[in-house]
């Protein structure tokens, strides 16, 4: 396959990159480094710093809010009729499909008759049982629930996957009908945002969800609910600098235009906006690992035949949520609306780089073709960079292993300093 630094920029990598009010250093710093096919990104990403579990292929289409997974695609079994009397427990296995791992739930019996199975073409997207929610070790299960009196629920169970065990378990009750969630988990661990997915909803049960997010705990309490009646356009990312304090909404309507916020879930107010004067309407949201930026894919105005135009991405500085910079986007007029696009802006591990998908020139019904890698602007002083060049000779997880103490490693992983 050959080494990063040997395959600098194939000819069709004719991404333009914009700026305000940059000099020439700016724009260096934001600069092409790298594109790469996507069928072979997966290797190419892990030289690059980005995560190695994300699944770039088609299965993105079979589960809508792979933000909420981190690019992870998981697929749910449980117990058949004939093996559901052979146990006093209702077993679930959840396989991560990059690494064939399989975690094994057990739930109560009770599971067994409630689960509801959707007709086509809705059950193609909403299963019984699926992962709807991932985080570093925290999966959330939705299982769609429904008994003898025809109440209709979703129960959303927490599993921690290397221990195999139930955190909690958070019920909510449908009016009339299931309907798919994304459930997006704080950097601590502690909660989760809970909001009705957008592509599920519309297409399926427009007016029969509730249209709010809701903050649970990862112990099953509900904490809060904000955004009542608009929460189905936008989308949340976590702030990873505030534990689970504060969270970045995209399409946040404001005077009727869609814009970025910060949104303080203790205090339960916005406390940060960016200016309204260009359009912002997104299709997702990421953080950088230590919340200096806050990338975001901006959805064009031209919806047309089920084809998303994804012209941009800007990139706001989460200081004060300016626009420092804009990277427009190669060939990605008219993308199918359940492509691998949604996967993307992604930072690597340590934020020094930004991939962006393109498409291909000069075909209608334009596919994901290849991922172009952006270089990050870095804060240059001693401890950044000596942290840099630490990370050159040991990835994420051996970090982990070093004999340091905590702070020292949370450092070396560009976890911010919560203290």
């Amino acid at each position: 396959m050959g080494s990063a630094s040997s395959r600098r920029l194939p000819h069709h990598a004719d991404a333009i990159t914009a700026t305000y009010d940059l000099d020439s250093e700016g724009r260096d710093l934001w600069r092409l480094v790298y594109c790469e096919n996507l069928q072979t990104w997966k290797y190419s990403a892990v030289l690059w710093g980005f995560d190695a579990r994300m699944d770039y292929t088609s299965n993105v289409k079979a589960r809508l809010q792979p933000w909420c997974t981190h690019g992870r695609h998981f697929a749910v079994h449980y117990d058949l009729p004939p093996k559901v009397m052979e146990r006093p427990y209702f077993l679930v296995t959840i396989t991560e499909d990059c690494f064939k791992q399989n975690t094994y739930v057990r739930l109560p019996c009770s599971y067994r008759s409630q689960l509801h199975m959707e007709l086509e073409p809705s059950g193609h997207y909403l299963k019984p049982l699926q992962v709807v929610g991932y985080k570093d070790g925290i999966a959330i299960l939705q299982a769609n629930c429904s008994n003898i009196n025809h109440q209709v629920s979703m129960d959303f169970v927490v599993v921690h996957m290397k221990t195999e065990t139930v955190l909690s378990v958070h019920s909510e009750t449908a009016s009339t009908r299931h309907y798919l969630c994304d459930c997006i988990i704080s950097p601590d661990l502690s909660s989760f945002v809970l909001k009705p997915n957008a592509m599920y909803v519309l297409n399926f049960c427009r007016g029969e969800y509730r249209n709010a997010m809701q903050v649970i705990s990862c112990r099953g309490n509900q904490v809060s609910t904000l955004l009542d009646g608009s929460a189905v356009r936008s989308f949340v990312a976590f702030d990873p600098r505030f534990k689970s304090r504060r969270i970045a909404i995209g399409n946040y309507l404001k005077n009727g235009r869609d814009i970025t916020c910060i949104y303080d879930l203790e205090d339960d107010q916005v406390v940060l906006e960016c200016l309204s004067s260009q359009y912002q309407t997104t299709h997702n949201i990421a953080f950088s690992a230590d919340g200096t930026y806050l990338a975001s894919l901006i959805l064009g105005r031209s919806v047309k035949d089920g084809l998303f135009n994804f012209p941009r991405v800007l990139i706001y500085t989460s200081a004060d949520l300016s626009v420092t910079h804009v990277i427009r986007t190669s060939n990605l007029a008219e993308v199918p609306t359940l492509s691998p696009s949604a996967l993307f802006p992604v930072f690597s591990d340590t934020g020094r780089h930004l991939a962006i998908a393109c498409g291909e020139q000069g075909t209608f019904y334009q596919q994901v073709a290849a991922v172009n890698v952006y270089k990050v602007p870095q804060e240059l002083n001693l401890q950044s960079l000596c942290r840099l060049k630490i990370r050159e000779h040991f990835d994420h997880q051996d970090c982990e292993r070093l004999p340091l103490p905590s702070k020292l490693k949370a450092f070396l992983r560009f976890q911010p300093s919560y203290g």
